[in-house]
């Protein structure tokens, strides 16, 4: 009886300690590679392939990251096979074959897609021909939510590099945090738009939006100021921006120089939110 007791206990501690796995346990991720594309207006989905960089902090034979509601299809590696995957709840598990010893540099890419998810705030959201991101959700605990598009160690302290590509239908744009690299005509009626983002941020300060948008552009201090707006609002844009420098002026002189490398803004259907380089404005505001 007595040993009979003692094995249930040791199968109960390891389902609590399989059940207890934290994303990001064991690594330190140094940059996300995200690509989205094939955007559904009507059914609400896309597909994605996220590249996930990321150092071993100590002896690991397995990775947690955090995606919400999109089921993922193939998860591979380029320094190390993976023995399997699998989905619990908001946690993707992945198996390696061997160990990755601590300090040892990896490449785990994740192809995914499907329903997004979204909360009364946070999540991405659909509109018509716009879809976008709100990083953080009110309702959601926690309130980090840039696991709702991507693969990623979704917390408000585990920081890296971006770089994000959305391949959208010609006449959208795809807007993302960071600096603008290109957009590429494919010659089948949809474009490529990369953006990178060179300074290290949280999961929820990164973000997308892909849609019809007009752009003003201003320069404050040597500062690039970028404004994205919906056609039948971008009239509007000077007027509702005519203080611009001085604000930009005014935070510099409080806190010092302004650490990234743009002033930007997009008008959406819900705002606002802070995202790095992107703040997200109700177009109502403009």
């Amino acid at each position: 009886m007595k040993h009979s007791f003692l094995l249930l206990s040791f199968i109960l501690l390891l389902a609590f300690c399989a059940k207890a796995q934290v994303a990001g346990q064991g690594i330190d991720v140094i940059h996300y590679v995200i690509n989205l594309g094939q955007f559904d207006f009507s059914e609400k989905t896309f597909q994605g392939v996220t590249e996930v960089d990321f150092k071993a902090t100590n002896d690991i034979t397995s990775v947690v990251l955090e995606l919400k509601t999109l089921e993922v299809s193939e998860v591979t590696c380029t320094q190390y096979d993976v023995a399997g995957f699998e989905q619990d709840d908001d946690l993707l598990v992945v198996h390696f074959a061997s160990t990755i010893p601590a300090d040892a540099v990896a490449e785990l890419t994740v192809a995914y897609g499907g329903h997004t998810f979204n909360e009364s705030w946070g999540g991405v959201h659909w509109n018509g021909e716009y879809v976008y991101n709100l990083g953080v959700g009110f309702d959601s605990q926690p309130h980090n939510l840039g696991k709702t598009w991507f693969p990623c160690v979704d917390n408000f302290t585990d920081k890296a590099r971006y770089d994000v590509t959305i391949t959208a239908d010609n006449g959208k744009k795809a807007i993302c945090g960071g600096n603008f690299v290109s957009a590429t005509d494919n010659g089948d009626g949809t474009t490529t738009w990369h953006w990178t983002m060179p300074q290290e941020i949280a999961t929820y300060h990164i973000s997308f939006t892909v849609g019809e948008y007009e752009l003003w552009e201003d320069v404050s201090n040597g500062i690039p100021v970028t404004v994205y707006a919906r056609p039948n609002t971008a009239a509007k844009v000077p007027g509702s921006f005519v203080n611009i420098k001085e604000i930009v002026a005014f935070y510099e002189e409080c806190f010092g120089p302004y650490p990234f490398n743009r002033v930007g803004y997009v008008g959406t259907p819900i705002g606002s939110m802070e995202h790095a380089h992107n703040i997200f404005l109700a177009n109502s505001l403009i």
